[in-house]
């Protein structure tokens, strides 16, 4: 292994040391497994909710109302306006 060092915030310094806390693993593991994650997926995250959305509707001119009725599209709530 090779030693690298690291600039965290302090929020994720907090989250890391309680998360090495509950687990009873080492912050430098968690720091690695988290990195090992991120390259197997080419840099990219693994599970992008926004990807989700391409797609969604089937209509490929799109319809024009995608910015005031996006709960209609994205969880089927009724149209506001009709």
């Amino acid at each position: 292994m090779r030693r690298k060092q690291i600039y965290l915030d302090d929020a994720s310094e907090r989250a890391l040391k309680r998360l090495a806390a509950r687990t009873g693993r080492s912050e430098a593991f968690h720091i690695r497994e988290a990195l090992q994650r991120y390259l197997a997926t080419g840099g990219e995250g693994a599970d992008d909710p926004l990807e989700r959305l391409i797609g969604l509707v089937a209509d490929e001119a799109g319809p024009d109302d995608v910015a005031e009725e996006h709960d209609h599209y994205l969880y089927g709530v009724p149209k506001e306006r009709a």
